[in-house]
Formats: structure tokens, C-alpha cells, sequence
């Protein structure tokens, strides 16, 4: 590695999808599987198949690794959710089914997941062929696509001329050499009806139908909870009923912050039961650390050079060994959310500004790091917070910020923040401050002091819940601002 220059690096993308596209042929060498969750996703026997995570770990990156696992045995396919309008969702909840609440768009999920899977199916794909025809027959009766787009199938349900049809529906199943004849008041008979008949298509090779982009319905601002709660609830029952005559296994990608939005007394144990959470932070006195092993797996995929006895070793050839007492990998990180993006996003600004360099110093180091937070950090915390605070409110909360740091930079407490928004936007009452705040630090852009006594010494903590996700907020504490905002709020 002593030859290896910046320039040598593969530039990398933070988009999932980019980096599929633009290192296709090396992504599969490079992609570092976290805890082995790439085997437990796509294992039929085993119940995981909600992938939670933080945004910016990874979990898309997740979703198009799976999606190469297309063999002969087994087929893979993404449905995409970025691009559905929430707007129109919502009209195809059927009230007058028995399912209302927090269910209420849980037989409009059935109808779409089942959908995408059927328009793939061909006959030698199972054992029943005259039940895939029942199904295709009725998704072409109904007028949904023929094709795989699920944006384009939700826009059709929405409509009325869709209900219509469905009231006129008429299908029959023959079973015993007898054939019964099926009508449908409404949406919920017929997705009952649909599943019974998905169900028993004996369905013969592994098929893993991939949910991503779930993100995007923080846009709506109507029947949030019930259509994430039915779409959670349709993954789960679902894999359920699929487990002993299908080998269909629905993995849904979804972030944490937006799991703990759902209502629902059920959410819980679908978790415990399915999830599995994707979290990189290693305590640095124990364990793995599994972001640098990603690091060296990403620089080193082709040349396989580096020791797994000395993780730091390609680190340290590029970087400087020591900042301020302490190694400049554990330097770096205080400054990140302990996310591959941050490292890859970094690693980035090296290969583009220093492409002939093998090393660099100190100063270049703390200027790079400074850049990270102005331009890519403080936009992060941005993006990450929309949904869950207005737009109006994130963009003044670079002044907010930027005053209680200017002022308060170790620490402050929540009267400090009380007496900045009082005294420049007081249109806030303490209850949406208290919000602010408490969004803030769940996100991890905040943190708290904690005060420990040990023996005869009190000893001072800094926590944040993106390393302790078991923190709650008291805002009887004090509070300090991540470190990575420092440089873009120059405080």
C-alpha cells in the first residue's frame, strides 16, 4: 500500500442505486456485509425481513446488493416507493371493508405487493397454473399495468372507474373438478379472496420482492401512521402466509426514525419478531469496527493487502496516525453519525482534491474536515430532519444554532435554547421548542451531558443517541452540539 495514492480510489457514490450503476462490476467484491444481515434477509426459513436503519447506513445499499441475487432458483425485483403519490393512496382505502384504524390500508397493500409478484409469474413457475391464471385475469380485468410499476398501479386503484370494476368482478376457481363462481362488494373480499388463491399457486423458486423508498411519504401529511402501519402489517402477514405453500419473501427497507412514528400496539413484536437493525457504532474499547473493516474492504477489494490484525494500517498510510492525543480514525469519527455514507462521502473529497497524494497532513486533514461539515454534514441534518419538523422551523434553526453555539458552544441547557427562539422567533411556545429540541436529539445532532458519580469523583459523560439509541431526552440536563455542525455554524 506504500505506492497507493488517492487518486488510486474508487470514487463512490451515496446514492445505493449510483453505485450499483457506475461500479457494477466491482460493487458485489467491495459491498461489506454488516453482522452477516445479507444472509439473514435473503434466507427463506429464517422471519427477517424488515431492514431498519438510520438514514445514511445503508439499508438501500442492502436492497440492490439482494437484488443481484438473481439465479436460476431464485429471482430478486425492487419496488420502488420513492416516486408513489401518497396523495392518490389514499383514496383507495376501502371504508366500507371490515378493516378500519390502523389497518385501514392494510388490503390495499395486499392488492399492489401481490400484484408485483404475479405479473412476474409464468406458468413453469408453478405448480397451479390455473390459479395464476384466475390472478392474471383478474389484475388485466381490473385495468392495473401490465407492467411492474407500482406508481403506475397505485394511480389506477385510485380511481373510481377502479371500485366500479371491482363491484362487476366475477371469478371462478375450479376445486374438485367443480367450478365456484366469486362476486366483490368492496376491497376487502377481494384481497381476502386473492391472497386464498396466491396462496395455493404451489409457487416453485425462491422469489424475494424487495420494498426501498419508503422515505418519501414523510411528504404527505394525511394517514401517515395507518398507511405505514398497513404496510408494515402486509410485509409481516404476508411472509406469514406465504411460509408454508410459497417461497415469497417480502423485505422491507425502512428507517427507524419512521418505524417509531407507527401507532400501532402490534408494532412491537413484528419488529422483535422480523427486524433486524442496522447500526455500525463500535464502542472503541471492544468489538469490531466494522466501519473501518468496511473502509479496507472498499480500498483493498482487488489487491487484498491489508491486515485484519492492524485495521488502521491502510488509515494511517493515507491519513495522519495521531490528532490531539488520539488516533485520527477515532478524530473522525466525533465528527461523523458513524455512517458508511459520512466515510464514503469523505474518502471522496480526498480522491477528488488530492488525486496524486499518498498522504497528506494535518492541516490538509482538519480543511477537508471543516469542508465535510459546511458542505455535506449540516445538508444532511437537513434532509434528515424534513418530515419530522416544518420547513419553516429547519430553516431557522441554522440562526438557533448557530446563536446558542456562538455563545453556549459546550454546553447549554434548554432554557438557553427557551431564550434564543423568545428572543428571535417568539412565535415558538416551550412545547414546540421542547419538540425542536427533543427531534434534535433523537436525530443525534444534539447530545447530552450526563453527570456519574463514581466513588468520591463525578464523572461527565457526552452521550448521543445515534451511539445509545437507549437515550431519552431530559431536559433537566445539559446539551451540546454535534461536533460535525461546528465549522458549517462557525461556533
Amino acid at each position: 500500500m506504500s505506492n497507493l495514492t488517492f487518486g488510486n480510489l474508487m470514487l463512490g457514490y451515496l446514492d445505493a442505486e449510483n453505485e450499483v450503476r457506475y461500479n457494477r462490476e466491482s460493487f458485489e467484491d467491495f459491498f461489506y456485509d454488516l453482522n452477516g444481515t445479507l444472509s439473514k434477509l435473503s434466507d427463506f426459513k429464517k422471519p427477517t425481513s424488515l431492514l431498519i436503519g438510520r438514514k445514511g447506513v445503508g439499508k438501500s445499499a442492502y436492497a440492490v446488493r439482494l437484488d443481484l441475487l438473481n439465479i436460476a432458483s431464485k429471482e430478486s425485483f425492487i419496488v420502488k416507493l420513492g416516486e408513489v403519490s401518497y396523495g392518490d393512496f389514499v383514496k383507495i382505502s376501502d371504508n366500507k371493508g371490515n378493516v378500519l384504524g390502523t389497518q385501514r390500508y392494510l388490503h390495499a397493500w395486499y392488492l399492489l405487493l401481490l400484484c408485483s409478484v404475479v405479473k412476474r409469474l409464468d406458468e413453469k413457475d408453478v405448480t397451479d397454473v390455473k390459479a395464476l391464471k384466475v390472478l392474471k385475469n383478474a389484475v388485466s380485468d381490473l385495468g392495473l399495468s401490465s407492467g411492474r410499476d407500482i406508481v403506475r398501479d397505485i394511480f389506477i386503484a385510485s380511481k373510481k372507474e377502479f371500485k366500479v370494476k371491482l363491484s362487476m368482478l366475477e371469478l371462478s376457481l375450479s376445486s374438485d373438478g367443480e367450478n365456484t363462481s366469486t362476486k366483490f362488494s368492496n376491497l376487502t373480499d377481494f384481497t381476502n379472496f386473492f391472497i386464498d388463491v396466491f396462496c395455493s399457486l404451489g409457487i416453485t423458486r425462491e422469489i424475494f420482492p424487495i420494498i426501498d423508498g419508503v422515505d418519501d411519504i414523510l411528504r404527505t401529511k394525511k394517514d401517515t401512521q395507518e398507511i405505514l402501519s398497513g404496510l408494515v402489517r402486509a410485509v409481516y402477514s404476508l411472509n406469514q402466509k406465504n411460509f408454508s405453500n410459497n417461497k415469497v419473501k417480502f423485505i422491507l427497507v425502512i428507517r427507524e426514525d419512521i418505524v417509531k412514528m407507527i401507532n400501532d400496539p402490534d408494532m412491537n413484536k413484528i419488529v422483535r419478531d422480523t427486524g433486524y437493525k442496522l447500526d455500525w457504532y463500535t464502542n472503541s474499547n471492544s468489538g469490531t469496527d466494522n466501519l473501518l473493516m468496511m473502509l479496507n474492504k472498499r480500498i483493498s477489494f482487488k489487491k487484498q493487502e491489508y491486515d485484519n490484525s492492524n485495521p488502521l494500517k491502510i488509515w494511517n498510510t493515507l491519513f495522519p496516525n495521531v490528532l490531539k492525543n488520539q488516533s485520527s480514525w477515532n478524530y473522525f469519527l466525533e465528527y461523523t453519525m458513524y455512517r458508511p455514507r459520512d466515510i464514503i462521502q469523505f474518502l471522496n473529497q480526498f480522491i477528488e482534491n488530492y488525486p496524486n497524494h499518498n498522504n497528506i497532513t494535518r492541516e490538509v486533514f482538519n480543511d477537508e474536515l471543516r469542508k465535510f461539515s459546511q458542505d455535506y454534514f449540516y445538508e444532511e441534518m437537513r434532509n434528515e430532519l424534513l418530515g419530522f419538523l416544518n420547513d419553516d422551523t429547519i430553516d431557522a434553526l441554522f440562526d438557533v444554532l448557530q446563536k446558542l453555539g456562538t455563545s453556549r458552544r459546550d454546553n447549554f441547557d434548554f432554557q438557553d435554547i427557551l431564550d434564543v427562539y423568545s428572543e428571535n422567533y417568539p412565535n415558538y411556545d416551550i412545547k414546540e421548542v421542547k419538540h425542536i429540541l427533543t427531534t434534535l436529539f433523537n436525530t443525534g445532532y444534539v447530545g447530552m451531558l450526563r453527570k456519574i458519580k463514581q466513588g468520591n469523583h463525578v464523572k461527565t459523560y457526552v452521550n448521543f443517541k445515534h451511539k445509545d439509541p437507549r437515550l431519552t431526552v431530559d431536559f433537566s440536563s445539559k446539551f451540546i452540539i454535534h461536533k460535525g455542525l461546528f465549522s458549517a455554524l462557525n461556533i
